[in-house]
């Protein structure tokens, strides 16, 4: 699934938690905004491919947008000055000398025993991420890229109807001229929201129903309908996006580990402090199936195998994106994941 159909399917509102305690409220808008802001003036980061979304202002030459990848061949021009990405993550040492394998199917076991979620009745699948993404205009052979930072929230039904909404910050930019640069070529400097309702069956284009407890039967039913994956990282981008608009019980979460867990070329890339606070494990694949060479990164907790985030950092070079390497070009917080009344 390329980034316009993420988009897409991940629009909608309408906060169903009014259920919910004041002081949760609180906590989590202030855990948004914390994880929003921290990274607003960050210096560049590491890891993954320009599958992001990349506006083409009239007048651009050549640009392809293939599964992520990016390929661009023009007259070369003076760039402006470097985007404003997040900074790197700093790694600890691994918890274990495990291998990922060894590691990830240690935590699957710690995901499958932890207890099934309560869930009252009349209440729907609600999850809320706070994510990051570098959104680059290329006319010309110039480059103008905006940080823009998302509040992404969904809520589904057991079948399969539901309702996202996408709220856009602001996107930042490391000078004024940058910013003039971007609105000349059409590109939003205020924020906005956009909502989408979907009748039964339509929540996502491709993961309806029940998400398998079998890693293998998972693998299947992740690419249901598509061509199979050509490269190992296609799966982990899979999980990490069904991760974002799905609650996992216990048994899935374990499920979606295992798979992780067989991927060929999944390295341990040590103990972290996510963007949210929080401690976990990290786990990579380093692959250019997309185009440029990238760092794909998942952070599991290891004290219940709930995947926390996802990043994407290019490691080598960032062909016509006017980034620093490494790179931060994407990054996902889940920040919640429940059963919540929908209004």
């Amino acid at each position: 699934m390329n980034a316009v159909d993420e988009v897409r399917q991940l629009l909608g509102g309408l906060d169903p938690a009014r259920d919910s305690r004041p002081d949760d409220e609180e906590r989590r808008a202030r855990d948004l905004a914390r994880i929003l802001a921290s990274d607003r003036t960050g210096r560049p980061a590491r890891r993954a491919v320009p599958r992001r979304r990349l506006v083409l202002a009239a007048g651009a030459v050549v640009l392809a947008v293939a599964a992520g990848g990016v390929a661009l061949e023009t007259a070369r021009e003076p760039q402006p000055a470097y985007a404003a990405t997040p900074a790197t993550l700093t790694y600890g040492p691994p918890a274990s000398a495990e291998t990922a394998r060894a590691r990830l199917r240690r935590l699957a076991e710690v995901a499958a025993g932890q207890p099934a979620p309560q869930r009252p009745a009349g209440t729907v699948e609600y999850l809320e991420s706070a994510n990051w993404f570098l959104n680059s205009s290329i006319t010309g052979g110039r480059t103008t890229s905006a940080v823009v930072p998302e509040q992404w929230r969904s809520w589904r039904t057991d079948d399969d109807a539901g309702r996202m909404l996408r709220k856009a910050l602001p996107p930042t930019f490391r000078s004024d001229a940058e910013r003039r640069e971007w609105k000349r070529r059409g590109g939003r400097t205020d924020s906005s929201e956009e909502t989408r309702d979907y009748a039964a069956g339509e929540f996502h284009s491709r993961w309806r129903g029940e998400v398998p407890t079998d890693a293998n039967a998972l693998r299947e039913w992740l690419t249901a309908g598509a061509s199979a994956p050509e490269a190992p990282v296609q799966y982990l981008e899979a999980v990490a996006e069904l991760a974002g608009v799905r609650l996992l019980n216990p048994a899935q979460r374990a499920a979606a580990l295992r798979l992780l867990a067989d991927l060929p070329g999944i390295t341990v890339t040590g103990t972290v402090t996510d963007r949210a606070g929080r401690s976990g494990e990290a786990f990579s694949i380093t692959s250019d199936a997309h185009g440029l060479p990238a760092q794909y990164t998942v952070i599991v907790d290891p004290g219940s195998g709930v995947l926390l985030g996802y990043e994407e950092v290019l490691t080598e070079r960032a062909g016509m994106l006017n980034v620093t390497i490494p790179a931060v070009i994407t990054y996902r917080s889940y920040l919640v994941a429940e059963y919540a009344v929908r209004r």
